[in-house]
């Protein structure tokens, strides 16, 4: 498959498709994954028993204030439980799901196909690396443009013999500080949004000033920033000065926490975690400033308690509970068809 091909279209994991065939679209799920990479193996003895107890209704008041320390949590496996999940958010009125499980979070091509199939949802899949925790011992003689092939074999010809190809880069993983690999990976990344046209998605270390350092990181390897997305910004960007900051770049900015409350593990740094409430306000103000046409919003779904059959929220949280309040706030039909349609459909649009 040639650029010329893409351009003009978005590419899902069952093949080419119309911008205007989109419709609602999250653009930031994980469908099947592993997220294991995130484990970290406790030294007591009652807490290992509840970091390796399955994920069930009798210790959810532990999981629900001690995310991502529990590995069965970390784990979305199993595909027929992706699809059941899924449905829910079609059933809302969704129509695409952008799965961001790449590199080091196994990525699944064969699988999404599958969902795609069962539910009739558009799934776009991602590629590139996730964070340096994930990088196999073979990422540190890799070069830039051995990376940026690989990106670009998994758009153009499809994930290694599967023939099933990513519609977007990312998420590419990014730590605090950055580690060398994921710098790498960075620009990396940069070369293969040249080469192809495609959307970049970049996941930023728990800092303040992390995102700002990767769109400079971007920005000299000469990104489309308009094109690139930088997402978590409700854990990574609390103060509302950076936002604009942010925001003033052309970046679009990604709340993908919806749903998401309570704390983040301490060892992962204390973060000021918003409710949807909050996010709401957020996303209002942003607006206000004129940047309506770069918000984008998702759920992130990769922890089992996130998922409906856990006492979760799942994929139609927004849909179903976000966007009513968001009309009582003042919200527009207008606005939300912006960001819920326009503004994933511009950003997945190859060019």
């Amino acid at each position: 498959m040639g650029r010329s091909e893409l351009t003009g279209e978005v590419q899902t994991v069952l093949g080419l498709i119309g911008p205007g065939d989109l419709g609602i679209t999250l653009p930031h799920e994980h469908l099947v994954s592993d997220g294991s990479c995130w484990f970290v193996d406790p030294s007591e003895a009652t807490e290992k028993a509840m970091v390796h107890h399955p994920v069930a209704v009798d210790i959810l008041w532990w999981l629900r204030y001690h995310l991502f320390e529990n590995m069965d949590d970390l784990l979305l496996l199993d595909e027929q439980e992706a699809t059941e999940e899924a449905m829910r958010f079609k059933l809302a009125g969704g129509s695409s799901i952008v799965e961001l499980s790449n590199v080091g979070l196994g990525r699944d091509p064969a699988a999404l196909a599958r969902i795609s199939r069962a539910t009739g949802l558009n799934v776009i899949m991602g590629s590139g690396y996730y964070l340096s925790v994930s990088h196999g011992p073979e990422m540190d003689a890799k070069t830039e443009e051995e990376i940026a092939d690989e990106i670009v074999r998994d758009i153009m010809v499809g994930v290694g013999n599967s023939g099933i190809r990513s519609g977007i880069i990312g998420e590419i993983g990014c730590s605090w500080p950055l580690a060398d690999n994921e710098r790498k990976s960075l620009r990396a990344a940069v070369r293969a949004q040249q080469l192809t046209g495609a959307a970049l998605n970049v996941h930023p270390g728990q800092a303040e000033e992390a995102a700002m350092e990767i769109v400079k990181i971007l920005d000299d390897a000469g990104a489309d920033l308009t094109r690139t997305v930088i997402d978590h910004i409700d854990r990574a960007v609390r103060k509302p000065e950076n936002r604009i900051e942010l925001a003033k770049t052309g970046c679009y900015v990604e709340y993908d926490l919806f749903g998401r409350e309570g704390y983040y593990p301490i060892h992962h740094r204390i973060i000021d975690l918003p409710n949807d409430a909050q996010r709401i306000n957020e996303i209002i103000e942003l607006m206000n400033k004129g940047y309506l046409s770069q918000i984008l919003v998702s759920q992130d779904i990769w922890n089992k308690t996130q998922r409906c059959a856990y006492g979760g929220w799942g994929y139609a949280h927004i849909l179903r509970d976000t966007l009513p309040v968001m009309r009582v706030k003042g919200v527009t039909e207008e606005q939300i068809h912006m960001i819920m349609v326009e503004n994933p459909r511009r950003l997945l649009t190859f060019v």
